[in-house]
């Protein structure tokens, strides 16, 4: 066989040549010349059109090219979409446009949207698909206030299956790598009859983890088994019913994290005076500091950290995807479709949600249990044209029932202190008095044990939603080449909170020490105080926490008082509108010239995203408002040089008001608490650029480019040390930080070359991404840090390198490829956090180092 013949043949196989996807109405790939880049058709109005012709900021991806690009998860979507980043460390982040949820709490919902075939996954720990069986994903940036199903301010990823085929097909692929990586995916076709199509996918990964965490077993390893079934009904010419069942089941371990002490005046460190385990010199406490020290990167062996076997890295979570999908073709240009989705998943407990970041359970978070999400969605969506295609419409309705529950515990260990310490302490506090400390013990030579930490707070959350939403969104063509599109959504969203709240109780607690060790005399029940019966050189702090750790072998590590109950219901209503012109430059306007066609878009459009109700310690729950966004955009999308090169870029200024922001606040009780509040205003201005040139029929080059900038005009919270040693409310003005997560700059780099030759098809390729540094502090002292040490609160910037080999036999349908991820094997943060006024540390998460293997796939 010849050379071109060979090519040609591959033309069938590799839409994969460039990272989008050509479809013909059937929604199967055409093969065109790879001189000439493919039409590319989106859903992002929720119809089919080409992608240089629709007014929306929109990267998409086919099946072929993900796997071009060994794109196996969404999370690495992030290295080749301009504006998105997405970490999946302790929990999983999606950011575009530096709009995201930083928590993954149950009463969060996500400021990016997921659909897979048009059901809304609602939760964030749901959203980070593997990329299996994927005929094609979206990325749509900015808010989708109209059309899409759950309101949002950030964005949305669209996922679509590969459907069922008409014949007997399908593939298999295998894959092998280091760290012991194995993966198995396979796909069939197997049509009933004429009208009944089916296809059923799996997938099984695994990978051991790659970091070690000292007392325990490693950790961010990869388990997960998934299996998709499919059913194509063609009930009548003009009726399609789609079936979709999925199950997810996962079996792996996050990160743990490493840990470096930021600011010695933190309220942990100095600031309250307190002692901790290990402390024997009350004139000269260390062990707070040494904890964190033992897990400091610095003084560790590579990919090694240190927790300690507290440390509850279990990602265990069972997820079924139900779905069906009706398609009516009304008439020639109307058509009604419904989409009926249901989504039961269970994540099982207990996970570590956050602490200080050593070794010694000092400060801990868990997640319980099991935590239940279930949800149950509906939407109509009514398209068409009028007027004799003048006017192109979409008009719907949808509804949504949710229900999630979660069991939350923080947890402290007993402390010690100098009576005169505790009395300072006592004396901000309301509701405490303690005059007769200084008097029982003189002087502060006999050590105190005390819970001035919570020692436990145990919160069983259960949340009940339901969301309604109207909308209508409608282009007029006013000529072949302007447009011009108006839209609106009304949504009202219902959240009925149920909150009970129990806390350690401090008498029965030091009545079991005193049992156990009658060294402990208690001194002050209600606050837990007892005095010990000894010297500080016993280390009587690390005394009374085994004595309750052995009492309380659990993970609750001291009697539980009488239960507090809070409910609270809210309705959150909004009315999003969205306007946007396009002008479709002339086709004649280019004949022979450098450009082949050209499109200019500008738009205005509004998101939003619905408020919940918050717990705050023992103060119970309190209403935090919707967010709402208001964008606007201008772009233009160009294709060039015989539409062999394309360029598209965007600009955008967007207002953020009633920021759900993340503080560190303390409850009535002067409890330390992290709760979300309505804390600021901010505005976003912004570009993002794709370059897509194929500059032969054998070569693909691709750039894009992002760049955020980022302003609180408003963001106001407390002065952390003035409430917790004072109870005085002192405000802080935070509108000079910068946003936290999302990096200000990214940009990725693709070369691909396809060699032919008379055994087959060689096609190396390398990929390059960057991401600029980012900001990862949470409360207001990390920002003071970050003025004079900046490389202690900022995860750095970084750039990884990805490079394949793949050989293709069009003739038997055999693809070999070996790969190499981050080539230059870099150590950079995939999630972080700087808590300087608090906590005094910086906690950080690595990302994958050097991996690598070779994959075969097999189609049939």
């Amino acid at each position: 066989m010849n050379n071109n013949k060979l090519l040609a043949l591959s033309l069938a196989l590799s839409a994969s040549a460039i990272p989008s996807y050509a479809q013909d109405d059937s929604g199967r790939e055409e093969a065109t010349s790879r001189r000439q880049i493919e039409e590319v058709i989106v859903t992002a109005r929720k119809r089919s059109e080409n992608i240089q012709e629709t007014p929306v900021a929109v990267t998409a991806f086919s099946g072929d090219a993900l796997r071009e690009q060994g794109i196996m998860s969404t999370q690495e979507l992030s290295k080749s979409v301009p504006s998105l980043q997405i970490n999946d460390s302790t929990s999983p982040q999606i950011f575009i446009r530096g709009i995201g949820q930083r928590a993954h709490m149950a009463r969060f919902d996500p400021s990016v949207s997921v659909y897979i075939d048009g059901i809304f996954i609602p939760r964030p720990d749901g959203q980070l698909l593997d990329t299996i069986d994927i005929e094609s994903v979206q990325v749509l940036r900015g808010p989708q206030g109209t059309l899409f199903g759950k309101n949002n301010t950030g964005g949305a990823l669209v996922f679509n299956l590969t459907k069922p085929g008409d014949t007997v097909g399908g593939f298999v692929e295998g894959l092998m790598g280091n760290y012991n990586e194995q993966s198995v995916r396979a796909a069939v076709d197997v049509p009933i009859s004429d009208t009944l199509l089916s296809r059923v996918s799996v997938s099984s990964r695994r990978r051991d983890g790659f970091l070690q965490n000292l007392g325990s077993d490693s950790n961010q390893s990869i388990d997960r088994l998934s299996a998709i079934g499919q059913i194509r009904w063609e009930a009548a010419d003009n009726l399609t019913v789609d079936g979709l069942a999925f199950y997810g089941k996962v079996r792996e371990k996050y990160p743990s994290y490493h840990c470096e002490l930021i600011n010695d005046d933190a309220l942990f460190v100095n600031g309250l005076g307190v002692l901790w385990a290990g402390d024997t010199d009350p004139s000269n406490p260390t062990a707070y500091r040494d904890n964190c020290a033992a897990n400091n990167r610095k003084n560790l062996p590579d990919l090694t950290t240190n927790q300690g076997d507290s440390f509850r890295a279990v990602k265990a979570q069972d997820i079924l995807l139900l779905g069906t999908t009706l398609e009516w073709q009304i008439s020639e240009n109307n058509t009604l479709k419904t989409i009926i989705g249901y989504r039961d998943a269970t994540k099982f407990g207990p996970q570590s949600a956050a602490d200080e970041g050593g070794p010694q359970p000092f400060l801990r978070a868990l997640v319980l249990d099991d935590s239940i999400q279930e949800s149950l969605t509906l939407e109509f969506q009514l398209n068409g044209s009028a007027f004799d295609g003048s006017v192109d419409y979409t008009a719907g309705f949808f509804w949504q029932d949710e229900y999630k529950s979660e069991r939350f515990l923080t947890s402290n260990p007993l402390v010690g202190a100098e009576s005169s310490t505790l009395i300072a302490l006592a004396g901000g506090q309301s509701g405490l008095n303690l005059p007769n400390l200084g008097t029982l013990i003189p002087g502060g030579t006999v050590p105190l044990i005390a819970g001035i930490l919570p020692l436990a707070t145990l919160q069983d959350f259960d949340i009940n939603g339901q969301t309604y939403a109207a909308f209508t969104q409608a282009t007029w063509h006013i000529t072949d080449n302007i447009e011009w599109t108006l839209g609106g959504r009304y949504t009202e969203e219902i959240r009925e909170s149920d909150l009970v709240t129990r806390s350690a109780d401090l008498g029965a607690m030091l009545s079991i020490l005193n049992s156990i060790d009658p060294r402990f005399i208690p001194v002050v029940p209600d606050m837990g105080v007892a005095a010990y019966a000894g010297t500080w050189s016993e280390d009587p702090i690390q005394i009374a926490n085994d004595a309750l750790n052995s009492y309380f072998p659990g993970e609750i590590k001291t009697p539980l008082g009488a239960p507090q109950y809070d409910s609270r219901d809210s309705t959150f209503r909004q009315f999003t509108p969205m306007t946007s012109a396009a002008w479709i430059m002339p086709e004649q306007w280019f004949d022979d010239g450098l450009l082949s066609s050209a499109m200019v878009y500008g738009t205005w459009s509004f998101g939003f995203k619905s408020g919940f109700h918050e717990p705050s310690g023992i103060d119970g729950l309190t209403e935090v408002a919707p967010e709402e966004l208001e964008n606007r955009e201008i772009g233009i999308k160009i294709d060039a040089l015989e539409r062999s090169l394309r360029m598209n870029i965007a600009l955008y200024s967007m207002s953020f008001t009633n920021m759900q922001l993340i503080t560190v606040n303390v409850d009535s009780a002067n409890s330390l608490v992290v709760t979300s509040q309505n804390a600021g205003e901010s505005t976003i201005d912004g570009g993002e650029l794709e370059v897509l040139w194929l500059p032969s029929e054998n070569m693909m080059l691709s750039f894009t480019y992002s760049n955020n900038n980022y302003k609180y005009d408003e963001f106001m919270d407390n002065d952390l040390a003035a409430l917790a040693l004072r109870g005085e409310f002192v405000p802080v003005d935070r509108s000079k930080e910068d946003f936290a997560v999302s990096p200000e700059t990214s940009a990725s780099f693709g070369a691909q070359y396809t060699i032919v030759t008379d055994y087959g098809l060689f096609t190396p390729r390398i990929d390059v991404s960057y991401k600029s540094e980012v900001y990862m502090g949470l409360d207001a002292g990390s920002w003071q840090v970050a003025q004079t040490n900046p490389e202690l609160i900022y995860a750095e910037a970084y750039s990884l390198v990805d490079a394949r080999l793949s050989w293709n036999d069009p003739m038997s349908d055999l693809r070999v490829s070996a790969y190499v991820k981050n080539l230059a094997d870099k150590r950079y943060d995939i999630g972080a956090v700087g808590t300087a006024e608090s906590l005094g540390t910086f906690t950080r998460a690595l990302g994958d180092p050097r991996t690598f293997g070779i994959e075969l796939r097999k189609e049939f």
